[in-house]
């Protein structure tokens, strides 16, 4: 089973920490890579991702056929969408589990989400689609 597991920020909240209070929200870079190196030796890390903030995005519609791009916000909320790793796992509870060793868990919500379908199994059936 593989699982999404969506790491929330919000830019207010990290504004005026020192640099060992971010540390210690991220869990440093020695935390995070002896927890990477362990799930990429089970065979459970698949990949992680990190992304830029909001003010960095743009977002894209098609409007009667004209590409409209927008550099603003998509949502005004302060929390955002600021990584995130996908888990291939045994079971939901073992998905908890991984989680639970991200270190920013202790200071903000990990969103984890099943994924049903995804890039292997898109290619193995894109034929028949």
């Amino acid at each position: 089973m593989k699982f999404l597991m969506l790491i929330h920020n919000n830019l207010e909240a990290l504004e005026g920490l020192t640099e060992d209070q971010l540390e210690e929200l991220s869990g440093g870079r020695e935390q995070i890579a002896t927890v990477a190196r362990e799930l990429l030796q089970t065979g459970e890390l698949v990949t992680v991702l990190t992304l830029t903030e909001p003010a960095e995005t743009k977002d894209l519609q098609l409007v009667a056929g004209t590409p409209v791009v927008s550099d603003r916000p998509l949502l005004e909320t302060k929390e955002f969408l600021a990584g995130a790793l996908v888990v291939d796992c045994a079971t939901p509870q073992r998905a908890l589990e991984l989680a639970a060793l991200i270190p920013l868990v202790k200071y903000r919500r990990v969103e984890i989400r099943e994924i049903r379908f995804d890039h292997d199994e898109f290619l193995a059936q894109l034929d028949q689609l």
